[in-house]
């Protein structure tokens, strides 16, 4: 864990951010979400193959694999801390 500490903290403050903006987390993507799903599905699998065919993956999609609950959670925490700072 402290080997990816710095990025995983750098994670944490970038989503809570947008989280707390209101923003979407993964960005906005003009496909449908039938497509949005082949994308992901095709960029889960594509490390396979890079040698015999090179596939790269520039959608915006929310299917990451993450459990986005941290985010909120994080952001609900430090609201709550900021108001409290107010008060």
């Amino acid at each position: 864990m402290t080997e990816n500490a710095r990025e995983v903290e750098m994670d944490m403050r970038e989503m809570v951010a947008k989280v707390k903006a209101g923003e979407p987390l993964y960005g906005t993507s003009s496909l449908s979400p039938h497509m949005q799903g082949v994308a992901a599905r095709q960029g889960r699998y594509s490390a396979l193959m890079i040698a015999t065919v090179p596939w790269f993956n520039f959608v915006n999609h929310n299917q990451h694999g993450v459990d986005t609950a941290k985010y909120y959670q994080q952001a609900e925490r430090e609201l709550a801390m900021e108001a409290d700072e107010k008060s």
